[in-house]
């Protein structure tokens, strides 16, 4: 049902850690200007995020409440690097998120649980369902953080990642 949707979620994974490997993780929170996502955030919100795909699935959170409570949509970012974990925990809640969410979209989600409404009710205009919403964690979402953490290597001096 998702096949091309975990195809590119995998690419995303593969191009999340290339954008990553080369940063230490002294600078995962610098902020080239204020209110720029840095590396910290965006990982634990990439990981917070998968985690809330298996709750778009009936299962239940994997993750600790305080990385929802640090990384999740709307939550505020901090230069202070002390604020977030290391970046060996970040890349492994990353990687750990990613694997749980794609076993459990391979493993064939309830049809009908899919088509019921967005929880998020912000997003319904343009994603109706939780199956529209797992298709955009899966691909655009993550794409975006993404490409958000390309344009802060190259703001801060690290050379470009071929995605």
């Amino acid at each position: 049902m998702f096949d091309r949707e975990l195809t590119l979620y995998a690419f995303n994974l593969w191009y999340g850690r290339q954008l990553v490997a080369d940063i230490p993780d002294e600078q995962l929170a610098e902020q080239p200007a204020e209110g720029f996502n840095h590396p910290a955030w965006v990982l634990g919100h990439l990981a917070a995020v998968a985690d809330s795909g298996l709750q778009i699935l009936g299962l239940p959170l994997a993750l600790p409440a305080e990385w929802h409570q640090l990384f999740d949509p709307g939550t505020v970012h901090s230069p202070e690097r002390s604020l977030y974990p290391t970046k060996v925990d970040l890349v492994a809640a990353y990687e750990a998120g990613h694997a749980r969410l794609a076993e459990a979209v391979a493993a064939g989600p309830d049809p009908e649980r899919l088509a019921r409404p967005n929880p998020i009710r912000d997003l319904r205009p343009v994603l109706p369902t939780r199956g529209d919403l797992l298709a955009h964690i899966l691909t655009t979402h993550e794409a975006t953080h993404l490409g958000q953490l390309s344009a802060w290597r190259r703001q801060l001096g690290f050379p470009p990642v071929r995605g």
